[in-house]
Parts: structure tokens; C-alpha cells; sequence
């Protein structure tokens, strides 16, 4: 079954500025397939949120914004500043580009 945000590959050297600036291109069995940014951040702030084992609203108190607004991250549906990323990172005590660490990038380490 593909699934209907991958691409077959047919020649990987053709992927334009606007397709990496819109999402992240990965591979899989033969298919570029698009994580989204919001996602990947989403993920991670998730992954490492929960590392720390605090709550939502821990979190968000210590960085100085809504449990709210923080939830609408963690589900990928706002965008995030670099200001808020830089509060966030520095609370979570990891650095900033960890929010946008694919998968495969985050295992090779």
C-alpha cells in the first residue's frame, strides 16, 4: 500500500528548494516520503518532554507559555517561533537543532 504523501523515486537529484523547504524528504522502500517539519518537531519536543518526565504544564511553566499552546505543538498544528524553540530547548537542556532531528539522523548518533 502506498501511502499518498510518497513519491516513487526516480531520480533523487531532482528534488527542488520548495520540496525540502516544506517538509523533510525521506526514504523508504523506494519512495520519497515528506515529514513534515511541524511533525518532526512535534515528535521530538514530545519524545523529549517525556524523557524528563514532565507534564505538559510543567513544561509550559517553566517556559513561559500556555499548556495550550504547547498541547497545539506537540499535536504539530502551530508553527514555532526561534524564540520559543530557544525557551524550550534551554528548559529541556538539549540544543535547539534536537527538535529537528529526523529519526534516521537521531539513531546514527
Amino acid at each position: 500500500m502506498q501511502r499518498a504523501d510518497a513519491v516513487p523515486v526516480q531520480n533523487v537529484h531532482e528534488t527542488t528548494f520548495c520540496e525540502v523547504y516544506r517538509g523533510a524528504v525521506c526514504r523508504a522502500n523506494g519512495f520519497l516520503s515528506r515529514m513534515d517539519l511541524r511533525e518532526t518537531f512535534a515528535t521530538n519536543l514530545r519524545r523529549l518532554r517525556n524523557k524528563r518526565k514532565w507534564s505538559q504544564d510543567e513544561l509550559a511553566f517553566e517556559a513561559e507559555i500556555s499548556r495550550s499552546y504547547l498541547s497545539k505543538l506537540e499535536k504539530g498544528t502551530y508553527y514555532v517561533s526561534i524564540k520559543i524553540i530557544g525557551r524550550l530547548a534551554d528548559k529541556l537542556d538539549v540544543e535547539p537543532a534536537e527538535f529537528l532531528k529526523r529519526p534516521a539522523e537521531r539513531a546514527a548518533r
